[in-house]
């Protein structure tokens, strides 16, 4: 058996690359390594030892990490990178890798935009993992012969040669794995990750992967990792083993939060009535997109969802039909209005700098956001991720400035940028926010006085690194 060393390196101050984008976070955000957690946990259920490097969450600088890696001396380097970070991840490990003389594969959705680019900018690493990789990796740790494990690239000769795909994790494969909440807890300090619309501290599980919907022309999971309209799922009943095992062994969590890419109505109905029927307390929040219906939330709230979390993106009926959201802005609050009936928060996702967005489209989506009300949102800059139909479609226009960011004629660089600080002080510092700050001041201010701290500056004067 194998010592391997789970690696998602030091970068930036509060950088997060755990989550479906990577950025600078304002608010001091910090995702779980949800898919390094789950290779994790199925490297552990085969015999290997694993050590987990968060470092970002550990807030590790190179030289602490280096030691912490070099003191370990694993036989495998598992490397996950970002796309921001990619630069400064492969010259870390590269230089780790001069010392440890130990074999290395690069993983996740950021290193399957462009695999045979960034394995080929690697010095030392010499294999990569395109899409799921728990399977991939342990065939690596069993020195499995590279030509043999689907979903590999690896270097030859001075070229990066890929090997077919693999079929994607079933409902078999994903029930064998162990939970990935009982991996968390061996190897992280839960107190590392926080969001401000969870409760803290809170765990991070998926209960199946991809996205039923699986067509926005933006995102970057379902073009890179599970691909297209795809939601493979684990039995209810082994969700509710897992719940148990939370509620039971880890007593300080006051949260799950569901990571699958959208919860959907059918799939929400089903856990729910089997977390009521099974007696099971936790609070849970999750992704959905904005067309459950009222039953559904109602029947979400008795079973203990308190937060949803919901991709607005535009009030532009145009910009929504381009970038295929598949939903209308009147389907959207209509479903907001049945969410706060039913007594459920909400998180809003809105985003600026799409395909053909103009200042008055992202007018509109500020008032919008400002109308609907949820209880937080934010106000992503969007991120063009190569090999998604957005980036391509952008640079087809050419849409990008030189640091690949959206900078259009109607829409420059710069006016998303303001328009983006304008959203957010036309949601945070409005009378009806700072009602909400007073009604509850431990949610809303005193429990984020480090967020407010940097998003005022943000909000005025400050440039966003994205």
């Amino acid at each position: 058996m194998s010592k391997i060393l789970l690696l998602s390196p030091p970068y930036l101050p509060e950088y997060m690359r755990n989550a479906r984008c990577d950025f600078v976070s304002l608010s001091a955000t910090q995702w779980y390594p949800i898919l390094l957690g789950y290779c994790g946990a199925y490297l552990e259920g085969k015999g290997h030892e694993v050590k987990l490097i968060d470092a970002p969450s550990q807030r590790l600088n190179h030289e602490q990490a280096r030691k912490i890696a070099t003191d370990y001396r694993p036989d495998l380097l598992v490397l996950y990178t970002g796309l921001m970070s990619e630069k400064n991840d492969l010259e870390f490990t590269d230089s780790l890798l001069e010392k440890l003389k130990c074999d290395a594969v690069i993983v996740g959705p950021y290193a399957s935009i462009d695999p045979e680019g960034t394995l080929g900018r690697a010095r030392s690493i010499n294999k990569l993992v395109a899409g799921e990789f728990e399977y991939p990796v342990g065939e690596v740790a069993a020195r499995g012969k590279a030509q043999g494990i689907r979903n590999l690239l690896y270097k030859e000769n001075g070229k990066v040669v890929r090997n077919p795909a693999r079929p994607y994790l079933g409902t078999k494969e994903l029930d064998a794995m162990p939970f990935v909440s009982r991996f968390f807890r061996g190897h992280i300090d839960i107190y590392r990750y926080k969001t401000p619309s969870e409760p803290y501290p809170f765990m991070d599980i998926m209960t199946g992967r991809g996205c039923k919907w699986g067509l926005c022309t933006y995102c970057l999971w379902v073009h890179t990792f599970v691909k297209g309209s795809c939601y493979n799922l684990r039995s209810i009943a082994n969700v509710m083993d897992e719940l148990h095992f939370i509620e039971r062994d880890m007593p300080a969590v006051r949260s799950v939060m569901i990571q699958d890419d959208t919860f959907t109505q059918e799939r929400a109905a089903e856990f729910c009535e089997a977390k009521i029927r099974e007696g099971i307390k936790i609070p849970w929040s999750c992704y959905t997109r904005a067309d459950l219906d009222r039953e559904v939330l109602k029947l979400m709230k008795r079973s203990g969802c308190r937060n949803l979390h919901v991709g607005y993106e535009s009030a532009s009926e145009r910009v929504l039909t381009l970038i295929k959201k598949g939903l209308t802005v009147e389907r959207m609050t209509k479903f907001t209005e049945d969410a706060k009936h039913s007594g459920l928060r909400i998180h809003g996702d809105f985003a600026l700098g799409f395909p053909e967005e103009t200042v008055e489209d992202a007018e509109k989506t500020i008032e919008w956001a400002y109308r609907l009300n949820p209880d937080t949102a934010q106000f992503q800059l969007m991120i063009p991720y190569p090999g998604t139909p957005f980036y391509e479609l952008m640079v087809k226009n050419k849409w990008l400035n030189a640091c690949g960011q959206p900078d259009m004629p109607k829409f420059s660089n710069e006016q998303i940028r303001m328009m983006a600080k304008k959203a957010y002080r036309r949601f945070y510092l409005s009378p009806r926010y700072i009602c909400k700050c007073l009604r509850h001041p431990r949610d809303h201010f005193f429990n984020r006085l480090k967020t407010i701290r940097r998003a005022v500056p943000a909000m005025f004067w400050k440039k966003w690194e994205v």
